[in-house]
């Protein structure tokens, strides 16, 4: 599987895990924190990938 795709799915797969976690779980909690440092992270995944993937 090339590379730019495995950053998609893994992009999108820890978005989807963060913006669960921030939903269900108290603000402000130091899981909530690490819900947003998913999110964040499943952010610049999904950016990698679509970089990547970019021809100039």
């Amino acid at each position: 599987m090339e590379q730019f795709v495995k950053l998609l799915v893994a992009g999108g797969v820890t978005l989807v895990t963060g913006l669960w976690t921030v939903t269900f779980l108290d603000s402000g909690s130091l899981l909530w924190a690490f819900g947003v440092v998913l999110v964040v992270a499943g952010v610049g995944g999904l950016a990698g990938g679509i970089w990547r993937n970019i021809e100039y």
